[in-house]
């Protein structure tokens, strides 16, 4: 065989087209029947037989290191608003035909504390309930495509990722302007529905303000996901660093 095991480094976690960051320690549910006898009077043989009545659905778990994030923050209240949510589990990005792969199913938040690790790290411990079948792709959608997105401060200053926006290419760094605050970001798809950071924006249209962590070297990360109907969703990330120069006059 010349097959090698894939590498599941870089995983993406999605809430309804949320990209909550790269998640780590995930635990399947597991999958229990519920076995109803079904032996009849004249049973030949006299062997019991059974079969599978209803099927019971243990909770998908995992963790995401705690960034501080208004999406992650949002995650350790959700479990009080008991909403359900469409979750997405998405293979890594440019990884060859693993990155095709997603599963997909309904449920809410039934566990989300954050814990300290004994690196000194923060986490948040998820479950989630699995409220039917997780749906399992292997098609990948179309993406972004031809110039991807632009993104300008709010000074109307365009500015320029590394390396240049394509579609096949996922992860980016901006550095902004030292005293910029925010971008617009103007993502360019033919299919599917686009969401930044959790928010739908429609093709060719900029994105609302998109607030930046302040101070030369802050980083804030933003998720561009567009989602096709039946296919595995394209992640793409961008880390938006402050630099040393400050906006031209």
């Amino acid at each position: 065989m010349t097959e090698e095991s894939k590498c599941a480094i870089g995983v993406t976690i999605l809430q309804n087209g949320l990209a909550l960051g790269g998640m780590y320690e995930p635990s399947m549910p597991d999958v229990s029947g519920e076995e109803v006898d079904t032996t009849s009077q004249n049973n030949i043989g006299g062997v019991t037989t059974r079969c599978i009545g209803k099927l019971t659905n243990g909770n998908f778990g995992f963790k995401i290191h705690f960034t501080g994030s208004a999406a992650q923050t949002a995650l350790i209240s959700d479990i009080y608003d008991r909403d359900t949510d469409i979750w997405t589990v998405v293979m890594p990005m440019g990884s060859g035909d693993i990155s095709n792969h997603s599963w997909t199913w309904s449920g809410q938040i039934a566990k989300s504390p954050v814990m300290v690790e004994d690196s000194g790290n923060l986490y948040i411990d998820l479950e989630v309930t699995v409220n039917g079948k997780m749906t399992h792709v292997s098609t990948a959608g179309v993406g972004l495509t031809t110039t991807s997105f632009g993104i300008v401060n709010s000074t109307a200053n365009a500015l320029t990722p590394s390396p240049t926006a394509a579609p096949t290419v996922y992860e980016y760094t901006v550095e902004a302007y030292s005293d910029d605050v925010s971008v617009l970001i103007t993502p360019v798809a033919t299919a599917g529905t686009i969401y930044i950071n959790g928010t739908v924006v429609a093709t060719t249209v900029a994105s609302g303000v998109i607030t930046l962590n302040t101070g030369i070297g802050a980083v804030t990360y933003v998720s561009i996901v567009v989602t096709d109907l039946n296919k595995t969703p394209r992640v793409y990330w961008i880390k938006f660093v402050i630099g040393n120069t400050a906006t031209p006059e």
